[in-house]
């Protein structure tokens, strides 16, 4: 009995466990347009305790360009590294609502003597275990997410902006390797300094915003080579996001970069939030060998198709060819 006992505490004994992740893409040209023409993006996610985990992230670009009305112009390169402090309070009281909170710092750099620093923190209480589920549709995420963002210029002129906001995220699984995410959010900025945002009338020093991105996930495996090599068709697409305000002058606000399933965003949207939507459709062939339990690696080819404004002269739906590689190990 005494060794049956220890058997089973040692059995439960948590073991810190994480992945450190490097994915490379290179992007195509879309009718008369270039975008980035190389992003690597390295992650870390490290969970040292039951409650306390880590995620770190740097995404990196080369040779970015901008549209401005003229000749095509060269940005060179952007840096946004990030880091993201988790906690898991579990269940609240006797309740079956989970709680969590986290905390994240992030820089975008432009390399132009224009850097930002942004701070958000958000606590989440997920309901989904209160929520019916079915062999149709099965919640996995059903949160209320107060949340707060301070942002500031790190280098060029001086400015702020406060954040203060609430988000509604949901996510399902569904039948035949279906998922959906459906996450709303209501939020408003206060600004000051070179944050301030204006139209060709106007300046305001706050605006009050409506986000939803909705995206429809699918994933399945076409065919098993051997228990090392299988190659999978991936599907995303969808809303990525749509946003209005009451404000009709131009903003990227950080929630919607922070939320988007894309990566790469136009780099100039012509028009405003007053009124604004993303739509996306990304099919992909990944091919994957994993050498051991520990560490694997995967190419993978994709499309995107799109209907992103890439200044005044490129933008409606456009097809746009992406590739590249990555590895991750498990520890």
């Amino acid at each position: 009995m005494v060794l049956l006992a220890s058997g089973s505490a040692q059995a439960t004994e948590f073991r810190p466990n994480g992945s450190l992740g490097l994915t490379q893409t290179f992007y195509g040209d879309s009718g008369n347009y270039q975008t980035a023409t190389s992003h690597p993006s390295l992650v870390l996610n490290y969970q040292f305790s039951p409650k306390w985990s880590v995620d770190l992230e740097w995404d990196r670009t080369w040779n970015l360009y901008s549209y401005t009305g003229g000749a095509k112009q060269q940005n060179n390169d952007y840096s946004e590294p990030s880091g993201t402090l988790n906690y898991a309070y579990g269940n609240l009281g006797a309740s079956k609502v989970n709680w969590s909170s986290s905390l994240k710092v992030e820089t975008q750099s432009n390399f132009d003597n224009s850097s930002q620093g942004y701070v958000m923190g958000q606590t989440v209480f997920d309901f989904s275990k209160y929520l019916p589920s079915n062999e149709y549709i099965q919640p996995t995420q059903f949160a209320l997410a107060p949340m707060y963002i301070y942002g500031t210029n790190v280098s060029g002129p001086s400015g702020t902006v406060n954040t203060a906001g609430l988000g509604l995220l949901t996510s399902w699984d569904l039948p035949a390797n279906f998922s959906i995410t459906l996450n709303a959010y209501v939020f408003k900025d206060w600004y000051s300094g070179s944050f301030a945002i204006s139209n060709d009338t106007s300046t305001y020093k706050s605006a009050t915003y409506f986000m939803l991105s909705a995206w429809l996930e699918y994933s399945k495996t076409l065919h098993q080579f051997n228990d090392r090599t299988s190659l999978a068709f991936n599907f995303a697409g969808g809303l990525d996001p749509y946003v209005m305000s009451n404000r009709r002058a131009a903003w990227d606000p950080f929630l919607a970069g922070d939320d988007m399933y894309q990566w790469l965003s136009p780099t100039v949207m012509d028009g405003n939030y007053k009124d604004a939507y993303d739509l996306f459709a990304l099919p992909q062939l990944n091919l994957t060998y994993n050498f051991n339990k520990t560490f694997s690696a995967n190419v993978f080819v994709q499309v995107k198709y799109s209907n992103q404004q890439w200044g005044s002269n490129e933008k409606d739906w456009r097809l746009q060819p992406q590739a590249g590689f990555g590895v991750v190990y498990r520890f």
